[in-house]
């Protein structure tokens, strides 16, 4: 009978990763290996950042991390893509290099194609969980953009505009995150 290793956030400095393996995320104790993106979701990842950085520097009231991982349980750790942090919390930024001690209040998912529906949505709980406000998860192959908040879930595409409380004044049509 194999032995099921269960990990914590901090076992993660530790990990050697094999050929192929981007970074390791963390649900419930369990290692799971991210290889690296494919072309579509590398176009686009950086489009959301910047579209989010415009915003930021305009208001001043928040950061954008790409690729950082948040501590959302002590067994669980995500990296998403993209991430928004309030002005309150970079402040409480490690200088060390481990996963951020909180979570971040905006998480943008890249979805990939080879990314299962039921794993999706698992990060979706764990963000909550973990206390973020709201989680939006951008479809490149479908071109919209699922935007979840506790309780809330929204579909937009094309031109329409992805707007929404937790950032206020920020209004960007859809179709600008799959376009240069």
């Amino acid at each position: 009978m194999a032995v099921l290793t269960r990990y914590r956030v901090s076992d993660l400095a530790t990990l050697e990763r094999a050929p192929g393996v981007a970074h390791f995320e963390l649900s419930a104790g369990k290692l799971i290996p991210v290889n690296h993106p494919g072309a579509r979701h590398e176009l686009i990842k950086p489009r959301a950042a910047e579209l989010l950085t415009v915003y930021a520097l305009a208001t001043g009231s928040m950061e954008v991390l790409p690729e950082c991982s948040f501590t959302l349980a002590e067994e669980t750790s995500r990296q998403p893509d993209v991430a928004v942090i309030s002005r309150a919390h970079y402040l409480q930024l490690p200088d060390e290099d481990v996963p951020i001690p909180f979570t971040p209040d905006l998480a943008v998912e890249v979805i990939s194609v080879s990314e299962s529906a039921i794993d999706a949505e698992r990060k979706v709980a764990e963000y909550f969980g973990g206390g973020t406000s709201e989680v939006w998860q951008i479809y490149p192959r479908e071109r919209f953009i699922r935007i979840r908040r506790p309780g809330v879930v929204q579909d937009v595409e094309g031109a329409q505009l992805l707007e929404t409380p937790l950032l206020p004044g920020f209004s960007v049509a859809v179709e600008g995150f799959f376009q240069r």
